[in-house]
This record gives structure tokens, C-alpha cells and sequence, in this order.
């Protein structure tokens, strides 16, 4: 029998004013991420390697489905603000929850990019990109070319799970601009520390500014007494 000393993937989502974690500077297991609605979403801490610094953990492909159902108005509320033609998502964590949005503003459908290179793909629609929960992968994003008609010319909004370094979102954003396609912000669930900003500010000193999010998370050091609190430069 296979085991692992990792412990299960648990998510847990709580109403406006029952959080269980009020008051609490110091965590264990779980960080409370406050939502935009007053709930409270309560994700895993990770270990990063080295074992001093810690990452709240939201897998979107994991979670409870009364999570995503919790999650989803709230980041319709949050694109509409930007009167999208079209809902574009960020490969990969970003599908589900683009899906979701594109369908509760009533739009007819979306546009995924993808990081597979299909046989009938085009090179000249792809951008080279990386990614924080694996950064010595290098990854090319593509957008598939029968899908050009749904962005071409039209106000874009991109959705994504968390958003922290910002290098798949710049690479989204590139690719987009680049086959004409009006990007008017960026709705994630989580934006998580602050250096997203610079890499998006590279691109548009403006688009920070249209970044929209349901909640925060920061980075977290490990105390002398076993303990993970926020690190206070990330929240």
C-alpha cells in the first residue's frame, strides 16, 4: 500500500460570521483568506523547500464543489464591473473557474487558452511563459486558432486562480494584445503577495489597477515555536 507523510488536500469554506479563526495571528495548518462577501475560505499551508517560508494553498482542481459554488458569484460580480465581450482563461487553474464566470454573465462561451501544443496549432499564436508551482518547467502558452474570432477585436477579461509573480498572466496578456484583443483587467480568486504588480506594470503601468480579486493571501515564515504567521511585506 502506497502512503505519504503529505497530509489530505482539505478546503474548507465558511459563511459570513462563522469563521473559526477570528482573532488568530498565528496558524498551523490552515490560513483564513476574508472574501469579498464577508465568508472566509480556509486553505492549507505549504512548506516551500528550505521549510522557513510557507504558501497558502489553492488548488482549484481540488476543492469541494460547495467552494467553487461559494467562489463563483462573486467573481461574476467582480468581470462584469469590466462589461466583458469575452471571458478568456489562464491556463490551467483558470479553466474552471473562466468557464463558470463566462456562464453566469450569459455569455454564450469562452475562450481557454491552453499549454498543449495541438497538431493544428500556430506558433505565431503562442507565448513563452512560467509558472510559480513549477518553475523549472519552461511552458509555452497557446491560444487555439479557431478560437481567434471569439478575442479578436473584442474587450477581453481574463480569470485566473491566483495570481503572484504575474509571468502567466503577462504571457496571456502578450498573446492577446498581440492578435488584437482589448484586455480591460484580470479577475482571479486569490492575488498572492505583491510582485505581480511590477510584472504587470512592465507591461502597462495602468494594469494593476485592473486587477480584481476576491481575496488576498501573503507568504508565511515559520516561527522558532513551530508556528507559520503572515510575512508582514507580503499582505
Amino acid at each position: 500500500m502506497l502512503t505519504t507523510t503529505l497530509p489530505p488536500y482539505l478546503v474548507h469554506w465558511h459563511p459570513p460570521g462563522t469563521s473559526p479563526f477570528a482573532g488568530q495571528t498565528r496558524f498551523d495548518t490552515h490560513y483564513p483568506v476574508s472574501l469579498t462577501d464577508g465568508s472566509t475560505l480556509a486553505l492549507p499551508l505549504r512548506p516551500l523547500p528550505g521549510g522557513q517560508k510557507a504558501i497558502a494553498l489553492l488548488m482549484s482542481n481540488q476543492t469541494p464543489f460547495v467552494v467553487e459554488a461559494a467562489l463563483t458569484p462573486l467573481l461574476v460580480e467582480l468581470a462584469n464591473e469590466f462589461a466583458p465581450e469575452c471571458i478568456v482563461a489562464v491556463p490551467t487553474m483558470g479553466l474552471d473557474y473562466a468557464r463558470r464566470v463566462a456562464k453566469g454573465l450569459g455569455h454564450p462561451d469562452y475562450a481557454a487558452l491552453g499549454l498543449s501544443r495541438k497538431f493544428w496549432y500556430d506558433e505565431e499564436l503562442s507565448e513563452s511563459m512560467s509558472s510559480s508551482t513549477s518553475p523549472t518547467q519552461k511552458k509555452s502558452i497557446y491560444l487555439d486558432p479557431a478560437l481567434l474570432s471569439r478575442v479578436v477585436g473584442k474587450r477581453v477579461v481574463l480569470v485566473d486562480d491566483v495570481i503572484n509573480t504575474g509571468a502567466s498572466a503577462v504571457a496571456a496578456i502578450r498573446l492577446l494584445q498581440r492578435v488584437g484583443a482589448t484586455v480591460a483587467g484580470l479577475v482571479v480568486v486569490l492575488t498572492e503577495g505583491h510582485a505581480w504588480r511590477d510584472a504587470l506594470s512592465d507591461i502597462d503601468p495602468d494594469l494593476p489597477a485592473r486587477v480584481r480579486a476576491v481575496g488576498h493571501i501573503p507568504l508565511f515564515d515559520h516561527t522558532a515555536d513551530g508556528h507559520w504567521v503572515p510575512d508582514v511585506t507580503t499582505l
